[in-house]
């Protein structure tokens, strides 16, 4: 028999719906603790829950207005609650769950808030729905406004894990936020980046964290001290309800990408600088000749192109899919908020911060990957022989010790940097580890640390100057941190490069290049090309095509 509250992801030996059993045991007591706390310090408090997912048969309906909760140990008694473990779940396997499926489901359901994280390799997927808090900040004080607005929250926060009295480790800690950052605050906004503030945190109202050794799934509110939690439970179980019955209904693999490539042909899509190659190389060679005046070391310039659809509209789903394919080892993100989504497949990170450690690194000078493994090889080394590219990244290593040098102790440097290699493009890296202080946080970190050379100049402050008076683009979340942080401080944020904002039938892809004393406005422009084959490759077109073959 079916019920309202009733959902699976699989099928039960009595082809009865499933739940996660779990939710359901511990869910309610704990939404009304946080009540009666927030009754008590007339502040919310925010819910979190998580454990494995599992499939139980056909549970009892949640209680209506009035009628008594079964604590587990009357669950048990009466065979309403946890049960035999063995007959009531089953975990789910992996390789049933999709990330990007999960992803996928949230729009049809009304949970048009949206995170997808990926770390190299898929040793870690972070993968939100919905939102339960969003903390907004504006202003060059956004990192310590949100830093300061989220710590009295953690603090506070009431958070279980499933089987109870489970140890959080800090790699699965939670709750966890996702967060994106404006490139510069200061800069004005066009409408383009509406819904895209200086700074947000978003804490997703369901989170799907595949890692080993099972996925899990946690479930995040925030109650206040108006908030019915008998009411606000029935109504998150009913989304729990649908959720699982609609990543029943889609396939296993959100999207194939052979298939979404066959209807995306050049023919279907057009491309178009938002600033003409001649203006913008002459941006580059009034920079040069600032820098050789002694205004600044180095300065990166941006440049931005719009990818237009004849028909049908851009989704994120299939971008994502070709990103996972083609680029393992990048870091993979995916914001989507007000009908737009900013994703992409970045090789930076910015910082990361576990167990008090922190690890950064320097990611500057490029060149592209050759055609053949000699060819290959070649470039290799002219990348690590150039003085200019060696100068450009020497600069980002000088300004991360320093910024490191207010954050942390210990401070270690590699002694050269080695070759970072990307599918299209190779990179100089630095790796740069260290100590936290103690009561620091990676929200300070990343106050400390962007923008850096790699994607701003240096000095910091003349460099951000000149970028506002002449760059004439509107960056947005471009080549800014984006990733997340949990209640202890510990968190991931990278730098997001190789990115591209889409919404409806128009994407726009950003993309950069560092100038230094002696760069060249042709190489610069060509690199910026490079640099924008990843996300056109996502978005349907043959990466080795050119700008000027789709115009």
């Amino acid at each position: 028999m079916r019920n309202a509250f009733s959902s699976t992801l699989g099928t039960s030996t009595e082809s009865e719906p499933a739940f996660f059993p779990w939710q359901r045991q511990r869910l309610l007591p704990l939404l009304t603790e946080a009540h009666e706390r927030a009754l008590r310090t007339r502040r919310a408090a925010v819910v979190s829950i998580s454990g494995p997912v599992k499939l139980a048969s056909s549970p009892p309906p949640f209680p209506a207005a009035g009628e008594p909760q079964l604590s587990p140990v009357e669950g048990c008694a009466t065979g309403q609650g946890q049960g035999n473990e063995e007959e009531l779940a089953a975990t789910a396997r992996p390789a049933e769950l999709d990330p990007l499926t999960c992803f996928a489901v949230g729009p049809a359901l009304g949970l048009t808030e949206r995170f997808y994280w990926q770390e190299p390799e898929e040793q870690r997927i972070l993968v939100g729905l919905g939102s339960a808090l969003t903390l907004e900040a504006r202003g060059p004080e956004r990192f310590q406004h949100l830093a300061n607005a989220w710590q009295h929250l953690a603090a506070e926060a009431l958070v279980a894990a499933e089987p109870s009295g489970a140890e959080l480790t800090v790699r699965n800690s939670h709750p966890l936020l996702f967060g994106g950052f404006a490139f510069d605050p200061e800069q004005p906004r066009s409408a383009l980046w509406a819904g895209f503030p200086d700074g947000l945190l978003m804490l997703p109202s369901f989170l799907f964290t595949f890692s080993t050794p099972e996925p899990t799934l946690t479930v995040n509110a925030l109650v206040a001290a108006e908030t019915d939690p008998l009411a606000l439970g029935r109504d998150l179980l009913a989304q729990l309800a649908a959720l699982a019955q609609a990543l029943q209904a889609r396939p296993a693999r959100a999207v194939s990408p052979a298939v979404t490539l066959a209807s995306e042909t050049a023919s279907s899509l057009r491309l178009e600088p938002l600033l003409s190659p001649a203006a913008w190389m002459e941006q580059v060679a009034q920079v040069v000749s600032q820098i050789r005046r002694g205004a600044y070391e180095k300065v990166v310039l941006a440049r931005a192109v719009r990818l237009l659809r004849q028909d049908g509209i851009f989704e994120p789903e299939p971008a994502l899919q070709r990103l996972r394919t083609a680029y393992r080892e990048a870091y993979l993100f995916a914001f989507s908020r007000a009908g737009r989504c900013f994703l992409g497949a970045t090789p930076e990170r910015l910082v990361e911060a576990q167990h008090g450690s922190l690890e950064t690194m320097a990611l500057a000078g490029s060149a592209p990957r050759g055609r053949s493994p000699h060819e290959d090889e070649q470039l290799a080394r002219a990348l690590l022989s150039s003085r200019k590219n060696q100068r450009e990244h020497q600069i980002v290593v000088q300004m991360l010790r320093q910024a490191l040098g207010n954050l942390c102790t210990e401070i270690h440097i590699d002694p050269e940097p080695h070759l970072r290699r990307l599918r299209n493009i190779q990179h100089l890296e630095t790796r740069i580890t260290g100590r936290l202080l103690p009561g620091r946080s990676v929200l300070e970190a990343l106050a400390e640390l962007h923008p850096t050379p790699a994607v701003g100049g240096f000095p910091r402050a003349a460099a951000l100057a000149a970028i506002r008076a002449g760059e004439r683009l509107d960056r947005g979340w471009y080549a800014a941190p984006i990733g997340w942080l949990d209640a202890a401080g510990n968190g991931t944020f990278a730098v997001a490069l190789r990115s591209a904002l889409i919404g409806g039938q128009e994407a726009t892809l950003f993309a950069g290049g560092g100038i230094v004393a002696d760069s060249d406005p042709a190489s610069e422009y060509a690199e910026t090309g490079w640099k924008f084959r990843a996300m056109l490759g996502a978005l349907g077109m043959d990466e080795d095509d050119n700008e000027s073959s789709l115009r």
